[in-house]
């Protein structure tokens, strides 16, 4: 059977509507709204001022909020003369301590290394768990805790911040929230675990525990474990990339994140 030239025109023309209907089929209006901020956001990010603003202003400005709360609660805390007040005192204080060493650092941090940005599921990882333990702080679970676990919860803390606090400071210009790699650190804590930072914060949230031994807190400090073991995944990975011969020689020396575990 013969078909004419004119039907054939047609059959096309009814493919590329039917095409064009399959393609959009999966684009949203709310996926192409996010395609268009992701857009504009890279395109500012790549300009020196963007990038400052974007890479370091803008999220030394959010911690920079925390860090103000603390420190007018710090300045204007009652002063007892327990050894539980004394010791709760020193946490806030090397709190104001940590927030701060992270304002600075975003501030003076490097670029990212060219082809090395975080996509969404690793950046959704490290955002959670970065502010997950403070959800604790808003639940509504009583201390019920003993005045001398309390006391030990405190020390705790405090020991898991100031070790936070030397990898950070180690770290320094490398530092960052994504697992986006700016250089590779090997010295100080980084020849205990690869990963120092998490470690010392496992233990602050072990304190944090010994305070509040509630079922919620106990499940919370557990997607927390999985959340922080997850971003040495990712980083990994990233840093394997970025470094091929140094990072995986690095790795078979030095454990993971505790000490003697590989």
């Amino acid at each position: 059977m013969r078909r004419d030239h004119g039907s054939d025109l047609a059959d096309v023309g009814q493919h590329k509507r039917a095409g064009r209907l399959v393609s959009g089929a999966h684009v949203t209006p709310v996926t192409s709204v996010w395609r268009g901020l992701v857009a504009a956001f890279r395109e500012v990010e790549a300009t020196p001022w963007g990038g400052l603003l974007l890479g370091n202003v803008w999220p030394a400005y959010v911690f920079a909020l925390p860090l103000a709360a603390r420190l007018w609660n710090l300045l204007h805390a009652p002063r007892g003369d327990s050894l539980h007040a004394q010791a709760a005192l020193l946490q806030e204080s090397v709190t104001v301590v940590f927030l701060t060493l992270v304002v600075v650092l975003f501030v003076v941090r490097r670029r990212r290394i060219e082809g090395q940005r975080a996509t969404l599921g690793p950046g959704l990882v490290a955002l959670v768990g970065t502010f997950l333990l403070n959800v604790v702080a808003y639940l509504p679970v009583e201390d019920t805790a003993s005045t001398e676990s309390l006391l030990a919860s405190s020390i705790v803390v405090i020991a898991g911040t100031l070790f936070t606090i030397w990898s950070l400071a180690t770290l320094g210009r490398c530092f960052g929230l994504f697992p986006e790699v700016r250089g590779l650190v090997m010295r100080g804590p980084y020849r205990v675990v690869r990963h120092p930072v998490y470690l010392g914060e496992l233990l602050s949230a072990v304190g944090l525990l010994l305070a509040k031994p509630h079922p919620v807190i106990i499940g919370i400090f557990a997607v927390f474990v999985a959340l922080q073991y997850w971003r040495t995944v990712y980083e990994e990975r990233a840093l394997a990339a970025a470094y091929p011969d140094e990072y995986p020689a690095y790795a078979r020396r030095v454990p993971r994140l505790l000490p003697g575990w590989r």
